[in-house]
């Protein structure tokens, strides 16, 4: 994978041996609408080296899943400035050529999904959505994606990222089951509350506000009454699907990245609630939002 990554670098053609502090800059959601196209052969550049990231953040860097699921609504019309962010991110991997990704478990019979979204992130206010999954040790998939509506509350934003999502539970579910293996618990974590009471009593537990949710995204609720499912609420400081939404940055970063990349066991989330830290991002109109961690 590290020859394969050279190349990618290669490709690019340009030198990226400078130090960065983070595979992306806050901006990364942003689209600057004056910043000029690419020519044809810098953008035939562009798209090839970002199909060949795809293929490593799927089997062995999912650090950059974030970045890469950005870059790849990009491929059909890259500008100056989203060539700039397919450099910053290849900075951050020539750094970083010799890391691993490293799977295991601490148990086959617990699996534990982490599911959150970044409400109004992209250029036509759709919000997006991350998710991972585990068995205590590593990430068995992760998923960085732009939601295909647009929604007008973070509960509504919420429901949908966990209806997105969570069918890719149900299938590693029934796998691990075919393979004769019973799955004693199957935990859903979640850091918005009003979003876990939707989805486990459905219609009963919407306001005004949220009537026009559309009923297909109570396909959750069903499973949960079913009891293949249980939701429980995480901190968003423990959030470890945080780092799917957004481009983190500083300590918060790091330690999310060294849980991805299985250096970390998942427990270390634990210590993130016992010392929450400020998470630095960009909001769509330039200006700069903080957002304290175990807060929502």
């Amino acid at each position: 994978m590290k020859s394969y990554l050279e190349k990618a670098i290669e490709l690019f053609g340009k030198d990226v041996s400078k130090k960065v502090s983070s595979i992306a800059m806050k901006k990364l959601l942003m689209v600057d609408p004056d910043s000029p196209l690419l020519q044809k052969k810098l953008a035939d550049i562009f798209h090839s080296v970002v199909a060949r990231l795809l293929w490593t953040s799927k089997r062995a860097r999912p650090d950059i899943e974030t970045a890469i699921s950005c870059l790849c609504t990009r491929v059909k019309a890259p500008t100056v400035g989203d060539r700039g962010k397919l450099k910053r991110l290849l900075q951050f991997l020539n750094q970083t050529l010799d890391d691993r990704k490293i799977i295991g478990m601490d148990n086959l019979s617990e699996l534990y999904t982490w599911i959150d979204a970044a409400y109004a992130v992209h250029p036509d206010m759709k919000s997006h959505t991350g998710g991972t999954m585990s068995f205590g040790l590593g990430l068995l998939h992760c998923r960085s994606g732009k939601q295909k509506l647009n929604t007008k509350s973070l509960t509504e934003l919420e429901v949908v990222g966990t209806s997105d999502y969570v069918p890719y539970n149900f299938y590693l579910k029934n796998f691990i089951e075919a393979q004769g293996q019973v799955l004693k618990k199957n935990v859903i974590y979640q850091d918005n509350q009003s979003a876990m009471k939707m989805e486990k009593n459905g219609r009963n537990s919407c306001t005004w506000n949220s009537r026009h949710i559309n009923i297909r995204y109570f396909f959750v609720k069903d499973r949960h009454d079913k009891k293949e499912i249980t939701i429980e609420y995480c901190p968003t400081g423990r959030m470890l699907a945080d780092y799917f939404t957004k481009p983190l940055q500083g300590r918060l970063f790091h330690i999310f990245r060294e849980v991805i990349m299985r250096w970390r066991h998942i427990s270390t989330l634990d210590e993130l609630a016992q010392h929450p830290s400020k998470e630095h991002v960009g909001n769509m109109d330039g200006c700069d939002t903080v957002k304290l961690q175990g807060e929502k």
